[in-house]
């Protein structure tokens, strides 16, 4: 579904049939104009916020700015909290916050893993994994703290209030971030608010998938792109097809018998 590419668009392709593979390299807007395809299908992903904001919380966390407050993503990119006590605050209630919680104690780090809900990683619960995952965050020495609601850190403690508002603060140098992702979709949004200059490259269609459209789970993104793949020759990919839970029912078979007198 493309036309004759530039020469730009080239640079270390991996050919596999009719899937041709280029890694390390990320697309402008100009770019992909010139690039010759008809479809594209942005897949951008999201980004863990930076500033705190929370689900079921408008304000953002007061001292985000302090060197000691990291997200997930500088985490897995090596970067590491001040020595001292760590809170891990954990507001999706899956597999991250848990993770990190781990990571950090195995590195030695006196962990607390503070989430709003009434259970550690709630999520885990409905893949079957929860008991397991929490008992090895004790196994792990992790200390819980459940429905508390962080509010502000000022470089040596954690604050915020617990279930019914009674405040709560712990002793801490650091804190990492699990609170609330945010699409990365600006070349999304650049790219159609020009339609003009689609048409005149020659595309027909712009679409986003996973969290590009809103954050979710990795399976539920997973399902995106699959489900716009096998419909992208429909009038509107960008609208689900209806998605049918039919269940055949097959007659049973009836054997006939015939009566020999004899």
């Amino acid at each position: 579904m493309r036309r004759e590419r530039s020469a730009s668009a080239t640079t270390g392709p991996v050919t596999a049939g009719r899937v041709e593979l280029i890694t390390g390299r990320r697309l402008s807007v100009a770019e992909i104009l010139d690039y010759g395809a008809e479809l594209v299908v942005l897949a951008t992903g999201s980004h863990w916020r930076a500033d705190g904001g929370q689900p079921d919380r408008a304000e953002p966390i007061t001292g985000t700015w302090l060197p000691g407050v990291l997200t997930p993503e500088q985490v897995a990119a090596g970067r590491r909290p001040p020595a001292g006590p760590v809170v891990v605050y954990d507001c999706e209630g899956h597999l991250v916050g848990a993770g990190i919680a781990e990571l950090l104690a195995g590195e030695g780090f006196e962990v607390h893993l503070v989430t709003p809900s009434p259970v550690l990683s709630p999520v885990s619960d409905a893949t079957l994994e929860g008991s397991f995952l929490r008992r090895q965050l004790h196994r792990a020495g992790i200390r819980g703290h459940r429905t508390v609601t962080v509010t502000g850190f000022d470089g040596d403690r954690v604050t915020g209030e617990r279930e019914f508002g009674d405040p709560w603060s712990l002793a801490a140098s650091g804190l990492v971030l699990v609170t609330q992702q945010s699409s990365d979709d600006t070349l999304y949004r650049e790219l159609t608010a020009d339609p003009e200059a689609l048409q005149r490259n020659g595309i027909r269609g712009v679409y986003r998938i996973g969290d590009a459209v809103a954050p979710r789970l990795l399976s539920e993104a997973v399902f995106d792109g699959h489900r716009l793949a096998r419909e992208l020759d429909r009038p509107d990919p960008a609208v689900p097809l209806p998605y049918l839970r039919e269940l055949a029912a097959v007659a049973p078979q009836t054997s006939s018998t015939a009566q020999v007198d004899g």
